[in-house]
């Protein structure tokens, strides 16, 4: 998990992106480009695909111009990478991308996958604490499936080190310990839950799955029971195995729907397991992407119903832990 800082003195990317503000310049003055490229203050809107070219101010940060030309300021990384820069000292001339730049994590060398850790629950607090403390100073964001859904469908694209990390558990010391590390370090989660575990002993509560969700949790769906799906017993007629895999889904996406008041979108199949009946029972009762247990790559063109995600736990092996967080798949893409 080397953290490799963007180089500036002789990058083959920053020198292309110097030519193209100096052209841009020269356009504007020519009347080519209008004058307005220079001095925008806020979000010129999405009818242009071209980039913005502006003057940072003294004080600005890559987050700060973000949040003006993009209204995001959690988009700060795409003026880095697009600039070729890390730090801005006020009044250089800086390129705003306003459409996907690498569209589906598409690069000359390769192709962007994404990450998703599967965690069973918090385990040791301590070593939980290390491994998020070690994915931030790598440099990786933490993203929600509907930003790994629009990166896979080229609708937007993600920060080159991106990792999602989920949980498979409603237990109390995710709320107590897990969630606490987790915002210290700036990251999200997404925690899918069996929806008929919730409020028991030693579990969170609707009123605490609703305070994730309001602070900006995903929560997701792992069944009513968390049984496995695909387990049709002995003797099972098919009509029946079909509607109780119907019910075990339905009535638990109902049921977040209903106490968190919002949608719920994406599937951890219980047990990580799936077969054709479950996957398109999932698709039909309108879930945008489903997740199975297993080590795979997650690349824009991945299956979203068969999403991979891979099982750690606090006691991993650091180097095995490395390994999993690959996030570039090399190919000479020429």
């Amino acid at each position: 998990m080397s953290n490799q800082p963007i180089k500036h003195s002789t990058s083959p990317r920053k020198r292309v992106i110097a030519r193209v503000i100096g052209f841009m310049a020269v356009l504007i003055c020519a009347g080519l480009l209008p004058p307005s490229s220079h001095g925008e203050e806020t979000n010129p809107g999405s009818a242009s695909r071209l980039p913005l070219l502006v003057r940072a101010r003294r004080g600005d940060t890559p987050a700060s111009i973000a949040q003006r030309y993009l209204d995001d300021a959690s988009k700060g990384w795409m003026i880095v990478e697009y600039n070729g820069i890390e730090t801005l000292s006020g009044g250089e001339a800086i390129l705003i991308p306003m459409a996907p730049f690498r569209p589906g994590g598409l690069t000359p060398g390769g192709y962007q996958i994404v990450p998703v850790l599967a965690y069973a629950d918090i385990g040791d607090a301590s070593a939980f604490n290390h491994q998020m403390r070690g994915l931030k100073t790598a440099g990786f964001t933490a993203i929600t499936p509907a930003q790994l859904i629009d990166f896979m469908e080229f609708s937007s694209q993600l920060p080159l080190r991106s990792v999602l990390i989920t949980f498979d558990t409603v237990s109390q010391p995710l709320y107590d310990i897990g969630i606490p590390i987790l915002n210290e370090y700036g990251f999200t989660a997404t925690v899918f839950v069996a929806t008929d575990h919730i409020g028991g002993k030693g579990a969170m509560t609707w009123d605490q799955i609703k305070q994730l969700h309001e602070d900006g949790f995903t929560i997701a769906c792992r069944g009513r029971s968390g049984r496995s799906l695909t387990r049709r017993t002995k003797g099972q007629a098919f009509e029946t195995y079909f509607k109780s895999v119907e019910s075990e889904l339905h009535l638990a996406r109902k049921a977040i729907e209903t106490h968190l008041d919002a949608p719920c979108l994406f599937l951890a199949y219980p047990h990580g397991s799936t077969n054709r009946l479950v996957s398109a029972m999932a698709a039909k009762l309108g879930f945008s992407a489903a997740f199975v247990l297993g080590p795979g790559e997650n690349p824009f063109f991945a299956d979203r119903f068969g999403i991979h995600r891979t099982v750690v736990d606090s006691h991993i092996n650091p180097e095995r832990f490395g390994n999993i967080l690959t996030t570039l798949i090399t190919a000479d893409l020429n």
